[in-house]
């Protein structure tokens, strides 16, 4: 009895972690999508996916098409920003400068909006307002049920309008090209203040938590008070920062040029990222977000990363590849999809996408039983050759579920463990012996590999093969390595994604 309900514990225990590790639950492929200047936007039953020159309307439980739009002939034009839902309608901005009102069952339209330039900023709606900002400064506000204008005028900004409106109570916070933070009363369309950052910065996106706005400007982070604009306190570097701030009610975080990252408290005191440096593995793609507590990011080598907070401690890592077999245009293996963007957070997960038109939904709960594959071993199965160093072995490794992780990857020789590296981007294992370390050659005979490797899930493969040593065989010449690239074409690019 003892026994059962011990064993009853750990099974609520282990649902429990895996119900908080993302897994990916299904794929939808829409049209390809190479630099794709739109995210996904989220319904409440539906997500909003744009492809370039077409909207998608998933169903966020299994990813099934519900309607396209347009439903037959691509717009002439680019949608941008990102979709959002409210009112029976969903919204999408488009290069021409139009705005549509879609219907959310049907995907018909219901109303546009024609602004002066394209809307590039991501949109707000609250309240029944719609509010956008665009490519040259302008920031409209609008009812959300038939498009009409609220404002006399828009509100001019002058510049270039990225990333996204924030708003909270009635003020739109956003930032510019330029290097300036805007503040807007929503009733009128007014400025309420202005701030000049201290130099032009890469991504100039204002970030509102715990009653403070935070933006990065070259080598500083600065704490502004939202209602005057007024500087709180600031911390400068010697470095830059290329990204804007992540933040929630406990902590700040920034990402330098090399990488780094560093974590604040909301009084501006450093918590984490100082005395040891905390390394992000690859580089971001866009400004890293806080969710669940957590850190989120997305990178150019077509990997999503998940931190602690604050320590900055690697909690999850998921490389999004192509079928086995994919090649690009030069013949050249594609070990990894072009991300488009951010994750886009769902209340139980997440959808992200890439160049190829790959929409794929992560969920918080869902149970992932299956384990890592071992795809090719160099040696092979059965494979004679001489044992003399340097001797070099090789091995490609995934899993489309919760992904690798890289802490549980072991190659071992007849039991005994051999230095392996892992490389999560490409999905490959490379042991190299070389004279001159403990390495030594092996003997004639009969040898046993084994490659153990565990998910985040805790699937764990184990996979053996034997090879088979004789040193009077001439040592073969060293295997050329394999070329590995990601999706070509940018941020996106071509190649369909893979099936799990």
């Amino acid at each position: 009895m003892r026994k059962t309900i011990w064993a009853l514990l750990f099974g609520l225990i282990a649902a429990a972690v895996w119900a908080q590790t993302p897994a990916a639950m299904w794929r939808f492929f829409g049209n390809a999508a190479p630099n794709n200047p739109a995210l996904p936007g989220v319904g409440k039953q539906t997500i909003y996916y744009p492809c370039l020159n077409r909207l998608y309307a998933v169903n966020i439980e299994d990813g099934v098409l519900k309607w396209q739009y347009p439903a037959d002939v691509p717009l002439n034009t680019t949608i941008i920003g990102q979709p959002v839902e409210g009112e029976g309608l969903v919204y999408i901005g488009a290069s021409n400068g139009n705005v549509l009102a879609l219907d959310v069952e049907t995907g018909a339209l219901r109303w546009a909006f024609t602004a002066e330039s394209a809307p590039t900023a991501r949109p707000v709606l609250e309240d029944g307002v719609l509010y956008i900002g665009t490519g040259r400064g302008e920031v409209y506000a609008l009812n959300a049920r038939n498009g009409e204008p609220l404002w006399r005028e828009p509100y001019r900004a002058d510049d270039y309008i990225a990333g996204k409106l924030v708003k909270q109570g009635d003020t739109l916070f956003f930032g510019t090209n330029s290097g300036f933070v805007h503040a807007v009363n929503t009733a009128g369309g007014r400025r309420r203040w202005l701030f000049r950052l201290p130099a032009p910065n890469y991504d100039a996106q204002p970030v509102y938590a715990n009653e403070s706005l935070y933006v990065t400007s070259n080598d500083v982070l600065i704490a502004l008070n939202p209602n005057s604009g007024a500087v709180r306190w600031t911390r400068r570097f010697n470095t830059e920062f290329r990204l804007a701030p992540a933040a929630n009610d406990d902590y700040i975080a920034v990402l330098t040029r090399e990488n780094r990252l560093y974590v604040f408290d909301h009084t501006g005191k450093i918590i984490a990222g100082d005395r040891e440096p905390i390394e992000v593995r690859y580089e971001p793609l866009n400004a890293p977000e806080i969710h669940r507590g957590k850190l989120w990011l997305a990178t150019r080598r077509g990997t999503l990363l998940c931190y602690s907070l604050p320590e900055g401690k690697l909690e999850w890592l998921y490389t999004l590849r192509p079928p086995e077999g994919t090649v690009d245009a030069n013949n050249r293996r594609v070990a990894y999809l072009g991300l488009t963007g951010k994750p886009v957070f769902t209340p139980n997960g997440f959808v992200v996408a890439t160049g190829d038109g790959n929409l794929t939904m992560f969920g918080f709960g869902w149970v992932d039983q299956i384990a890592p594959q071992v795809i090719r071993t160099t040696p092979a199965l059965g494979e004679m050759m001489s044992g003399q160093l340097p001797l070099d072995f090789t091995a490609r490794i995934r899993d489309d579920g919760s992904g690798v992780n890289p802490a549980t990857v072991q190659w071992l020789l007849n039991d005994e463990p051999l230095p392996v590296e892992y490389e999560p981007s490409l999905g490959e294992l490379t042991v190299r012996l070389r004279a001159g370390t403990a390495a030594k050659p092996l003997p004639d005979g009969r040898h046993i590999m084994t490659i153990i490797a565990s998910d985040w899930a805790g699937n764990t493969v184990r996979y053996s093969w034997a090879i088979y040593i004789d040193n009077s065989l001439r040592r073969a010449p060293a295997r050329p390595q394999p070329q590995q690239h990601g999706t070509p074409g940018g941020r996106g690019g071509g190649g369909r994604g893979g099936d799990f």
